[in-house]
């Protein structure tokens, strides 16, 4: 709902951005909390602090890194409830693995997004062979059966293909400074 200007109301606005951060959340809260469970824990308690303090975030920044902060103060407050006996790593690490994570699931995520557009460019024919090759795990032999062509050149074929969604997403990070070296063979 929005209101009578065209703004979006703050829960929708707040219930849209965790949406498209809540699977990042997640990963990070898990590389920090090795225990699915737990973890699950620990982002359900952050997105209720971030409701409550959703008045604080200021449009413009990384939703992800002030979701990511709160959540790294929960995992702290979590690891001194547990206490040292399940602790691996020390707070320092921990805060250390946090400030260095945050900004690898921005790249990570803006990479993704970059390949699925590509992989949309892509002619139909070409996605369906990726498809099955890598989703699927169709053989190159079998691929190769099913077009009539050797495996070599289904091969070629595949390799081609890769190369032209290197050079997509290239394309498409110019602009963000995330490119990424190019792949062997």
């Amino acid at each position: 709902m929005t209101d009578q200007e065209g703004e979006h109301r703050p829960d929708e606005e707040f219930v849209r951005l965790l949406a498209g951060a809540q699977r990042r959340l997640f990963l990070f809260v898990f590389a920090l909390v090795p225990n699915v469970i737990e973890a699950e824990e620990i982002v359900q308690n952050t997105s209720v602090i971030m409701w409550q303090k959703f008045g604080q975030f200021r449009k413009g920044e990384s939703f992800l890194r002030w979701a990511c902060g709160i959540a790294r103060n929960e995992v702290l407050k979590y690891r001194e409830r547990v206490g040292r006996r399940e602790a691996t790593f020390s707070n320092e690490f921990i805060e250390l693995l946090a400030d260095v994570a945050v900004p690898l699931l921005e790249v990570v995520d803006e990479r993704r997004q970059a390949l699925q557009r590509c992989l949309e460019e892509l002619q139909p024919h070409h996605r369906h062979l990726l498809t099955e090759r890598y989703q699927e795990g169709v053989s190159t032999d079998e691929l190769a059966r099913r077009l009539g062509k050797t495996a070599d050149a289904v091969r070629r074929m595949l390799h081609r293909i890769r190369l032209a969604l290197y050079d997509c997403v290239q394309r498409k990070l110019a602009s963000s400074d995330l490119a990424f070296d190019a792949p062997k063979g």
